[in-house]
């Protein structure tokens, strides 16, 4: 009998994962994507000897202890090229805050070790501090059960009760946005290192989540980084007899009696299938590609209201110098804020420092990268369409700002920078369609966050959605698993068992 036809839209984490367990299971899958690499926004480059990675700065799933180790072990995403597995990297300090003060707050992984180090900051603060911490360590302990019908029941209920109690505290967190939080310490150090870490209106689980699973070292980094993790799980999935077109963006969902039945490509060409899934941006898919026709009042509200993830002026740099001596990740308090053109204020400067994988600089070098978010890409956008020139421009004075900044913490470190290269929300949306250059969907507010939107659409068979939009907060990890769970949904439809 003929396989089953399954065409999807994007190669990105979420489409390589559906397509790469549809393959398995005996479908005919074709991925069609507008870029000439896979990973979407989980990406990097090269710029002379130097790489500058977009993504991955920590994963969960890097270990047992969550259960998303198994996700990872399923699509192969830490089985290199030639052969060997990606070494796993885990860090003692989490990041470093140092204010214009001269005061330094070191986040540390271990929560104890962090509580010691929040305590010598704010003696005052000795309950908070504590509460904080023993917060981090149950929210340490969460793991998910990716196959449920795989496991005992004594196995999943003993999980479940664990859970119940994590789950709890996460929702308190969930429930509380960092600027509140934040006025409960008296310490000005310890508010001003959870207001830099993280939007002030975004929730307290954002943080937290994210610091506890440094506390059981369960999200580390994959040396490689993050185009090298996505070309894993593409070659995992093209071994499997998969199919993917480079550089064929999708202009068209074909519909025909509320069945959505083919896509036709910018190209012209319509190409026929029996499952659609679209892992691609979600305003382009529902307002472009579906021409708005199977909008839910859900969808529409999100979409005209809900605060988006920032895109970002992000600044790679390829610098002569080991820079070993140095934490990870650091944010330093400008004496001033910079001003960037398209009104954006930014009183720290973000800076990481990749001298933890050998893979990006030869020896003795480094790559680094600074981050300054934005939420204006509309100043990009029209600025790069109507004169190019004074884009090019302006994109070299910021460099020069902020190299100017950097020669303030790294002395000479003008002289030793080689490289540079500087994307904009521009550059996001000019290679990954994203709406509004946001790099992962709809930020994470206590009322967003809560939000769950369907994997389908009402009035349209024979369609899926899956990806950054259709998870508030986005993330590798539940792109992954979208793509598993609509390819475990579409096997069970089907009356197929679902292999993995």
């Amino acid at each position: 009998m003929k396989p089953k036809n399954v065409l999807i839209i994007g190669a990105g984490i979420a489409g390589l994962s559906a397509a790469s367990y549809l393959q398995r299971n005996g479908y005919a899958t074709e991925i069609f994507e507008a870029h000439s690499v896979p990973g979407g926004l989980c990406t990097a480059w090269k710029r002379g000897e130097y790489t500058f990675d977009y993504c991955i700065h920590w994963l969960i799933g890097t270990n047992p202890e969550t259960g998303f180790d198994v996700l990872w072990k399923e699509l192969g995403a830490f089985q290199n090229e030639d052969g060997s597995q990606s070494q796993i990297r885990t860090f003692d300090e989490f990041t470093r805050m140092e204010f214009s003060d001269g005061e330094t707050v070191r986040m540390y992984a271990n929560a104890d070790r962090l509580k010691e180090e929040l305590l010598r900051v704010g003696p005052d603060d000795r309950k908070e501090i504590e509460q904080f911490t023993e917060d981090l360590k149950t929210l340490s302990h969460f793991r998910l059960i990716v196959d449920p019908e795989k496991r005992s029941l004594s196995n999943r209920l003993s999980t479940s009760l664990r859970n119940l109690s994590i789950f709890l505290r996460y929702l308190r967190h969930l429930k509380t946005p960092i600027q509140e939080y934040a006025r409960k310490f008296k310490s000005q150090a310890i508010r001003k290192t959870l207001l830099g870490m993280t939007p002030p209106d975004w929730s307290l689980a954002t943080l937290t989540m994210g610091l506890g699973l440094q506390h059981t070292q369960s999200a580390g980094y994959p040396v490689g980084g993050s185009l090298n993790f996505a070309r894993n799980i593409e070659r995992k999935y093209l071994s499997l007899g998969g199919k993917i077109h480079y550089r064929n963006p999708v202009e068209k969902i074909l519909v025909k009696d509320n069945q959505a039945v083919g896509l036709q490509l910018e190209s012209g060409e319509k190409v026929m299938g029996e499952e659609i899934i679209s892992a691609a941006d979600g305003h382009t898919t529902l307002y472009k590609m579906l021409e708005g026709k199977f909008l839910t009042k859900t969808l529409q509200n999100a979409y005209t209201h809900f605060p988006l993830f920032p895109s970002s002026i992000f600044l790679g740099f390829g610098i002569a110098r080991d820079m070993k001596d140095q934490p990870k990740m650091l944010a330093i308090e400008l004496d001033s804020p910079l001003e960037l053109p398209d009104k954006s204020v930014h009183p720290y400067l973000a800076i990481t420092i990749r001298h933890y994988d050998p893979t990006f600089a030869p020896a003795g070098k480094t790559s680094a990268s600074v981050l300054l978010n934005t939420w204006n890409e509309e100043f990009w956008r029209d600025l790069a369409g109507k004169n190019r020139h004074a884009y090019e421009e302006i994109k070299k004075e910021i460099g020069n700002r902020v190299i100017a900044l950097l020669e303030k913490r790294f002395p000479g470190i003008r002289s030793d920078i080689e490289e540079m290269d500087i994307s904009t929300p521009y550059t996001v949306q000019r290679y990954t369609h994203n709406w509004r250059g946001s790099y992962e969907g709809f930020g994470l507010t206590p009322k967003t966050i809560m939000a769950r939107f369907p994997k389908t659409l009402p009035g349209l068979s024979h369609f899926s959605m899956i990806g950054q939009w259709t998870t508030p907060g986005g993330g590798l990890p539940p792109a992954g698993l979208d793509g598993r769970n609509v390819a475990s949904r579409i096997c069970r439809q089907d009356g197929r068992p679902f292999v993995t």
